[in-house]
């Protein structure tokens, strides 16, 4: 079995990425490099700021914009899913990249405590 490359990405034209997490540029990199649109998302505007001169350095023709989220915080996400709602026509690809990792203890935000 062969593995999976960026060159197997299909062309996106015309679709809509969000991608959590502003480290990790390589997915990023390749959806955009397939002409889909991505919204990289994530709480530090300063590090989307640098995640996306990162892929316009790439991928000079992309459109990427940074979309501001703290994943912790519940009023947050509220915030900015409605804008999203508000803004755009459709959100075609998801991909819950933010803090994938296996951390030492589980910690629940405040809201979500019961």
């Amino acid at each position: 079995m062969s593995r999976w490359t960026t060159q197997a990405m299909p062309s996106l034209p015309g679709r809509w990425a969000l991608v959590t997490g502003t480290g990790g540029l390589g997915l990023e990199a390749a959806l955009a490099t397939a002409g889909a649109d991505v919204i990289v998302a994530g709480r530090d505007p300063d590090k989307g700021a640098a995640a996306i001169a990162s892929i316009n350095q790439r991928v000079p023709e992309a459109h990427v914009r940074f979309g501001g989220v703290d994943l912790d915080d519940l009023a947050s996400i509220a915030d900015f899913t409605t804008e999203l709602v508000r803004t755009e026509q459709q959100l075609d690809i998801l991909i819950n990249n933010a803090g994938v990792m296996t951390p030492p203890d589980r910690r629940v935000p405040r809201r979500c405590r019961r």
